[in-house]
């Protein structure tokens, strides 16, 4: 069984196998079925396969320790696949620990073939927040690893007015560097 939140927004992700359609072209969803009503959530898919869908907070839309059924949905060029559902409940996060394990998988097999490798949940901690927003500001200002000793000063501005407006007291500098530069990294590949 899937859990959803209503006071929590997260990222579901996996790897998605595509044969015989492009990756580029295809597109993926979340459809969440409730008694009443159906809720959509559109994702992306990259050219490794990976696909990540934002689920936002249900609160005002599902009720606490509603079920139904989940669903992932690619549409692959012409093709549309329902390559993975599972039940769902929903709950709130300050009542749960979440561990999320192997979950049931179910593919369907036609042309073009597709097969779901892996779900992932990002729950979004304060911490990945301010790693996210640096970066982002960071690529905004051209400002890469090879680059970044040239700019040091331009670094050190970008910080202390982002520290004025986002107070980030409960985190170690070392792991927000760390973070920052990971992500400035990953951009570079």
């Amino acid at each position: 069984m899937y859990k959803l939140f209503t006071d929590k927004s997260e990222v579901f992700e996996c790897s998605i196998n595509l044969e015989g359609a492009s990756l580029n072209k295809s597109v993926a969803r979340i459809l969440i079925e409730s008694k009443d009503y159906n809720l959509v959530f559109n994702g992306s898919i990259n050219s490794n396969g990976v696909c990540k869908i934002p689920i936002k907070k249900l609160k005002g839309l599902l009720p606490e320790n509603s079920k139904g059924n989940i669903k992932l949905e690619v549409i692959a060029e012409d093709t549309y696949f329902t390559p993975w559902d599972s039940t769902y409940s929903v709950d709130a996060s300050k009542k749960v620990t979440v561990e999320v394990k192997q979950q049931e998988k179910k593919i369907i097999e036609s042309k073009p073939k597709i097969s779901v490798k892996e779900i992932k949940r990002n729950l979004e901690t304060p911490e990945s927040i301010h790693i996210n927003r640096l970066a982002k500001i960071f690529i905004k200002e051209d400002i890469n690893l090879l680059n970044l000793p040239k700019k040091k000063y331009r670094v050190g501005k970008i910080i202390e007015i982002y520290t004025k407006r986002y107070p980030i007291n409960s985190i170690a500098p070392e792991n927000l560097i760390n973070g920052v530069l990971e992500k400035l990294w990953s951009t570079n590949e």
